[in-house]
């Protein structure tokens, strides 16, 4: 009797250290896969790059889709921002665009880029130049009219045009002497883009040298740019170019442009 009670509590003492041995094992494995589920968790939300879109003048955010489309199949967050050239001023433009950036730009954003097209580019260094940009990313610009518009000056001798291009537009023709602050040094790597025919004379015959149509190939640059690149194109239909859109991307990743 003695011997089976012995042997009856060897057995009860076998299966509490078997479920003592499964619920420490479970309790290890659970802890394990949730640690790693919370590391990956962190790692895939520091890795979120956000590209800002904004478009020209007279144009709105859908001008903007296709690169947006694309730069969303590479795995960038995006925000088109869209915006009133003719209705706003520049300086509530840039406003409402701070705070758009300050709805994204939390501890899991690794950094804010821009992709700007025509007076587009004008808005963002009006912005950089006024608000502190943190977690600062790529910025390139397409077809950008950074040192003004000759083609604007030109056609502001009509006073329909000026009414056409409205409050915001209206400064595109010397951004350089009308808008404040836009002369500030970029706080991040920028790239220009410009389109035009890449020979002496561009596709207007009323500008100098080479051009898109609306802004000279001269007046796309700006010191201090990180590369340059002209991609055979008109003005707008630039942001329709394939080739465009690729350097857009690959600038953003690393940098430069395809050469």
């Amino acid at each position: 009797m003695q011997i089976h009670s012995f042997i009856w509590c060897i057995n009860v003492i076998k299966y509490v250290v078997i479920i003592l041995t499964l619920v420490i094992a479970g309790w290890l494995i659970y802890t394990m896969v949730s640690s790693r589920q919370k590391e990956s968790t962190n790692v895939n939300k520091g890795k979120e790059k956000w590209v800002f879109l904004v478009h020209g003048v007279l144009r709105s955010s859908s001008s903007m889709s296709k690169i947006e489309k694309a730069l969303q199949e590479r795995g960038f967050k995006t925000h088109n921002f869209n915006y009133d050239s003719r209705k706003e001023t520049i300086k509530a433009i840039a406003k409402r665009l701070h705070k758009e950036i300050a709805k994204v730009s939390g501890p899991n954003v690794e950094s804010i880029n821009f992709v700007t097209h025509s007076f587009g580019t004008i808005v963002v260094r009006y912005y950089c130049g006024n608000h502190a940009l943190k977690k600062k990313g790529r910025f390139v610009m397409i077809a950008p009219p950074n040192k003004g518009s000759q083609w604007a000056r030109i056609l502001s001798r009509i006073s329909l045009y000026k009414w056409v291009l409205g409050i915001a537009g209206g400064k595109v023709q010397d951004v350089e002497s009308t808008i404040p602050k836009i002369m500030s040094p970029l706080p991040m790597e920028f790239g220009v883009i410009a389109g035009g025919t890449g020979m002496k004379m561009g596709i207007n015959p009323l500008l100098p040298g080479d051009d898109d149509g609306t802004i000279t190939v001269e007046e796309t640059k700006l010191e201090g740019m990180k590369d340059f690149i002209q991609i055979r194109g008109q003005h707008s239909l630039l942001l329709l170019q394939q080739s465009v859109i690729d350097n857009v991307i690959h600038f953003l990743e690393t940098g430069v442009f395809i050469h």
